[in-house]
């Protein structure tokens, strides 16, 4: 690492905020600077969420002294949920139901400019500036990890509208349908980690996501997951024609085999012929940095 602190450019502090981790990581031109934070998240009490933001924060300028606080250009943070400014507006991942305004909690922590912003949102132009398709100007990237969510590129450009496609219902039948913010049976609910959790807990079971998974007596649940998404995905199709849907989310990598639908089973929920390749996202794991990242770019480069 040769003088990187002196770079032009500077670091942008970049937070994926997930309901099951908080990852943190300095990055310039493109570039993680290692190490980065990975911690689980705490949820539900916005006092102890902020003092755990402060505290990874900490860490991750303690883990490089050779970045002068001077050269840190602005700090990004992506939510999962839907964002005003700098104002979340609740998140079920987080279990956050009250709206919080960051810039008030965070604003004279960090002493730069703070960009706040949906996860989803800000991953999709991480995937627009990195991915493997950077050719390509229409596609969703889905997330299934803890919830559903879906960011919208069209004609290159973000579709940066608040949308909350993982809510659309699927699932009607009252003793299938789990709840989730007030109604029930949303893809969220029945298709996200939590949600797969919940319906096995209707079976006097309490499993994780991944223990479930990795058990065969759960198969048929499992399947059922791969049904639910076909629906979404097709939705989507109908929705919006995307010429690639792009998967991420740590249940989308790792069991992406599992419970992504082939597409002669999505085609029976399309009005459209051409069903889009669907891949999991070359980024990995690493695209809400990067999202995080090129949203804080595109704003300093607006500014």
């Amino acid at each position: 690492m040769n003088n990187l602190a002196d770079n032009k450019n500077g670091f942008i502090e970049c937070y994926d905020i997930g309901g099951t981790n908080i990852r943190a990581a300095f990055i310039v031109e493109g570039k993680i600077e290692e190490p980065f934070i990975n911690e689980k998240t705490e949820k539900n009490n916005v006092g102890s969420f902020v003092q755990q933001i402060k505290r990874v924060s900490s860490s991750l300028r303690k883990a490089h002294p050779e970045i002068s606080i001077n050269n840190i250009q602005a700090a990004s943070l992506a939510f999962p949920g839907p964002v005003e400014g700098t104002r979340l507006l609740g998140s079920k991942p987080l279990e956050f139901d009250e709206e919080i305004d960051f810039s008030c909690l965070l604003g004279d922590y960090f002493n730069v400019p703070l960009i706040v912003g949906n996860d989803l949102n800000m991953a999709s132009q991480g995937e627009l500036a990195l991915g493997q398709f950077k050719e390509i100007k229409n596609f969703c990237l889905v997330t299934i990890s803890t919830g559903i969510g879906v960011g919208v590129i069209m004609n290159g450009s973000l579709y940066n509208r608040q949308t909350e496609i993982g809510h659309i219902v699927l699932e009607t039948n009252p003793d299938l349908a789990n709840p989730c913010l007030g109604h029930k049976g949303c893809w969220a609910a029945q298709a996200s980690g939590v949600g797969i959790e919940k319906t096995v807990e209707k079976m006097g079971r309490k499993l994780t996501a991944e223990e479930i998974f990795e058990d065969p007596e759960y198969k048929e649940i499992v399947d059922k997951v791969k049904q639910y998404n076909a629906y979404g995905i097709g939705n989507l199709i109908n929705a919006y024609d995307p010429e690639k849907i792009i998967i991420m989310g740590s249940l989308g990598l790792k069991q992406f085999n599992k419970i992504i639908p082939d597409p002669e089973i999505i085609k029976q929920y399309t009005l459209l012929n051409n069903i889009p390749e669907i891949v999991p996202t070359a980024l990995g794991e690493s695209i809400g940095l990067f999202g995080a990242y090129f949203s804080a770019k595109n704003f300093l480069e607006a500014d």
